[in-house]
């Protein structure tokens, strides 16, 4: 069997699974592999320093702009937000496809040093010039912080939570295509189990009177109940996956770079730590891009509802007082504080109700959780080829800085 080290490196590294690459390689082409996030962080930096100086206004100002063009302003406030989610992703993947397009050596490290000047110097320099950082603050302490983040993006980028994070990005780009799978199957009957709640005055009571630190303690206390829950039925999962085996020559693995492994002697080797971890925190990342699209989902679904069944009047009477303008994150939004704080209720809660659903009703699961096993299956029965091509190996050959690139 002629096995492409590289090719199978890198196609561990696209799914999320750079621990079961040698750790002497797990380095290789490390500058090249930190280049996009770092194009990410650029653009990010840049977007939300100009969302940040559209939002810092007093707040007279801010009235004044929400009677005279209202609805313009949150449209373009919720526009750049947009941009702040969608752009540096975009662009940080084309960035990792021309690296990859590129052949010569020189444009490639020329590409990747003007990339780091910009981030170091340009970038710092640049947003104080414009306005958008008040020179007040330093501009040597925005330098050093700049170089302190890219130390720590490319030790990230070392141990492998790029791959998974990046990995993370494609599975959350395939979560938004299954939100309509989402509405049609989960939604329904959810909202039989939350609709009631929406109509309850002492809810709307219980959260509008919460100050917004706190609000978002009681979201962050039940995001992390949610946490504790997943964690503990995936390391159940990983249990079972230790013993699932593929047989030689199986149709899985069509297409990939293991597609031949005839010659070899398989056997199901003890995954490492590290490589449990790794595959857990997969598992993990997938599970929650689902959760969060679904409470996405039931955010809108409420807003949209309460605006429309919900009068002023009637607000005002389930709340208890009148409700002050709606911001979710800063951005203002057309609606009551108590419907966006409500909203944010019932879709944390819908999250919790979602994810136990995926790991305890079995038409829930069969649709949501068993497709990531599944996939994860594929990636274990590389994992036996690659370590049966190389069990022998003690020494990873020696690799250039930029010998190898992650898809």
């Amino acid at each position: 069997m002629d096995l492409d080290r590289r090719a199978a490196d890198a196609w561990f590294r696209r799914r999320g699974l750079p621990m079961v690459i040698h750790r002497r390689r797990r380095g290789a082409g490390m500058l090249r592999r930190s280049t996009p996030g770092l194009v990410f962080l650029c653009l990010l930096d840049l977007l939300l320093a100009a969302l940040l100086k559209l939002l810092d206004v007093p707040e007279d100002v801010l009235a004044a702009r929400m009677r005279g063009s209202g609805v313009g302003y949150v449209l373009g406030v919720l526009a750049l937000t947009f941009a702040v989610v969608v752009v540096p992703v975009i662009v940080g993947r084309l960035m990792a496809k021309l690296l990859r397009v590129v052949s010569r050596t020189r444009v490639r490290l020329a590409i990747m040093a003007a990339t780091i000047g910009f981030w170091l110097f340009v970038l710092p320099l640049g947003e104080r010039l414009t306005g958008l950082v008040s020179w007040d603050d330093p501009l040597w302490v925005a330098v050093l912080t700049n170089l302190v983040a890219l130390a720590v993006l490319m030790l990230l980028v070392r141990i492998g939570v790029g791959s998974i994070l990046t990995w993370a990005a494609r599975s959350a780009v395939a979560q938004v295509r299954a939100i309509g799978m989402l509405a049609s199957r989960a939604l329904p009957l959810l909202l039989l189990v939350v609709m009631f709640s929406f109509f309850t005055a002492e809810l709307w009571q219980a959260v509008e009177r919460l100050t917004p630190g706190r609000l978002w303690l009681v979201v962050g206390f039940l995001v992390l109940i949610g946490a504790v829950f997943l964690a503990s039925m995936l390391s159940d999962e990983i249990k079972e996956l230790k013993s699932w085996t593929v047989e030689p020559g199986a149709t899985v693995l069509r297409g990939t770079p293991f597609d031949d492994d005839t010659g070899l002697e398989q056997r199901r080797r003890a995954l490492t730590k590290t490589e449990r971890l790794n595959i857990a925190l997969v598992l993990f990342f997938a599970q929650a891009v689902q959760i969060v699209a679904f409470g996405v989902l039931v955010f809108a679904f409420f807003v949209v509802f309460g605006v429309l069944i919900l009068s002023p009047e009637v607000v005002t009477e389930f709340a208890g007082r009148e409700s002050a303008p709606g911001t979710l994150l800063g951005v203002p939004l057309p609606v009551s504080s108590a419907l966006v704080n409500v909203s944010v209720f019932l879709a944390v809660f819908s999250g919790l109700y979602f994810a136990a659903s995926t790991a305890t009703d079995a038409r829930y699961r069969r649709s949501f959780f068993e497709p990531l096993l599944e996939d994860v299956k594929i990636s274990l029965a590389a994992r036996d080829i690659y370590l049966a091509h190389w069990a022998d190996v003690r020494r990873a050959e020696v690799v250039t800085l930029e010998a190898e690139d992650i898809p």
